[in-house]
């Protein structure tokens, strides 16, 4: 019975530990890993703000649409800006990656 009792109090107070799904994009360089999650996102897939989780550490932070500089032209598969801090402001979202201020390209991983 006291064996008993010492396994169930072993197996209750051990912490359980479950991979979460990620929810947004998730984007990797090196050994750093990013992800996006839109918030209430509109009808047309655009959302003024962003949860950005850096190596398990969210965030929100503000979008922008429009490209840079009105007289520049858009990259071709610019989607919009994340609005970060540090290396990530602004945090450029293309069609199948992501760039840094340092100019680091973040290729998707999920």
């Amino acid at each position: 019975m006291f064996k008993a009792l010492i396994t169930l109090f072993l197996c209750v107070s051990l912490p359980a530990t479950a991979i979460e799904k990620p929810e947004g994009n998730v984007y990797c360089h090196g050994k750093a890993v990013v992800e996006y999650r839109l918030v209430n996102p509109e009808k047309d897939g655009t959302a003024s703000d962003v949860d950005l989780t850096v190596n398990g550490k969210t965030a929100r932070f503000m979008t922008a649409y429009s490209w840079f500089g009105s007289n520049q032209v858009v990259p071709k598969g610019f989607k919009f800006a994340i609005l970060g801090e540090k290396q990530f402001d602004p945090l450029l979202v293309y069609d199948s990656y992501l760039e840094d201020a340092r100019r680091q390209k973040y290729t998707k991983c999920n």
